[in-house]
């Protein structure tokens, strides 16, 4: 399951990422994936870690968000919120909006990473646009049910293989 398998395995949240690795090796764009990467599904809120981890990020990249919701409401204040685009719909592993993003962020997809806590959607679609990816556990502060957790070592037993 090579397409599955992310350029960065992280063991750990978004907050884990070493923005500076990043950097050394040539990544001039991060498209962030939305719900349980950098907030909790449907809180429309930024933990304190996500946010000191998303001004450091600034500071050197190009940053926007890829969801596949569709609540526009929802997407709209997300925005607001972050401060940076947001674009949803994305049907993620479909490359259309990824590809979209990036030329509207000037950015090739050899440098620019795709960051999601999914190998199914987000690693797999970042894959297919061209881009590096990089897997995450879902937020630290997040409390998810067992079952979810269940298929999420499901997941990554098939990349490790």
């Amino acid at each position: 399951m090579v397409f599955l398998r992310p350029t960065y395995l992280i063991d750990g949240d978004i907050t884990d990422i070493e923005l500076n690795r990043l950097k050394q090796d040539g990544i001039r764009g991060i498209i962030l994936d939305l719900d349980s990467t950098l907030i909790a599904p449907r809180s429309g809120r930024l933990t304190d870690e996500a946010a000191a981890w998303l001004t450091s990020a600034r500071a050197d990249f190009k940053l926007a968000v890829v969801s596949n919701n569709t609540k526009e409401e929802y997407l709209r204040k997300t925005a607001a919120l972050l401060a940076i685009p947001v674009f949803g719909n994305a049907a993620k592993p479909s490359r259309r909006v990824l590809l979209k993003v990036l030329d509207s962020l000037a950015l090739k997809p050899e440098e620019s990473v795709l960051v999601g806590d999914r190998p199914l959607t987000d690693i797999w679609g970042g894959k297919r646009a061209g881009m590096k990816t990089v897997l995450v556990y879902p937020l630290k502060t997040m409390n998810e049910p067992g079952w979810i957790k269940f298929f999420r070592k499901l997941e990554r037993a098939f990349i490790k293989v």
